[in-house]
């Protein structure tokens, strides 16, 4: 429970903001609309998208955790990482028929740690570069994250 301070936009969906500076995703408010309304990633203005990444890298570098539920800096790097693989999906497989749905995305990300799974193992077999076996392993993880975090929101 909390005090609503404001409803917000973000990169792919409403994120609700409380007076206490906890941030809930629209998918986790009781009561919501059963469909809820995402933003297409072509609607994302590339102003848009470099303030969301310059918060970003101020709040890294302010040393934020990430890990912290509900707090801003996890939340607008759900929002991030969502919309940046809804972005590069499109661009990998073309223009889809449809647009995504919300329940789309939990495939989606399965798809995309079957693919980073496959090339972390490619990268070990041949005992490649560490920096990108270590690039693949953190995004393997963030996408695990990312799973986790939609089933919390949506379970």
């Amino acid at each position: 429970m909390g005090v609503l301070k404001e409803v917000r936009w973000g990169l792919v969906w409403r994120d609700f903001v409380l007076e206490d500076g906890r941030v809930i995703p629209e998918t986790k408010v009781h009561g919501r609309p059963e469909s809820q309304v995402w933003r297409k990633a072509s609607d994302v203005t590339n102003a848009e998208r470099e303030v969301w990444e310059e918060r970003l890298a101020t709040m890294a570098a302010a040393g934020q955790d990430p890990h912290e539920r509900e707090q801003s800096f996890r939340a607008e790097l759900n929002q991030y990482l969502a919309y940046t693989y809804l972005r590069f999906t499109r661009t990998a497989h073309g223009s889809p028929v449809t647009e995504p749905t919300p329940g789309d995305l939990p495939e989606r990300i399965k798809e995309a740690k079957r693919f980073v799974t496959g090339r972390l193992r490619e990268l070990l077999e041949v005992a490649s570069d560490t920096k990108e076996c270590e690039y693949a392993a953190h995004s393997l993880g963030r996408l695990k994250d990312l799973e986790t975090s939609l089933q919390a929101f949506t379970g």
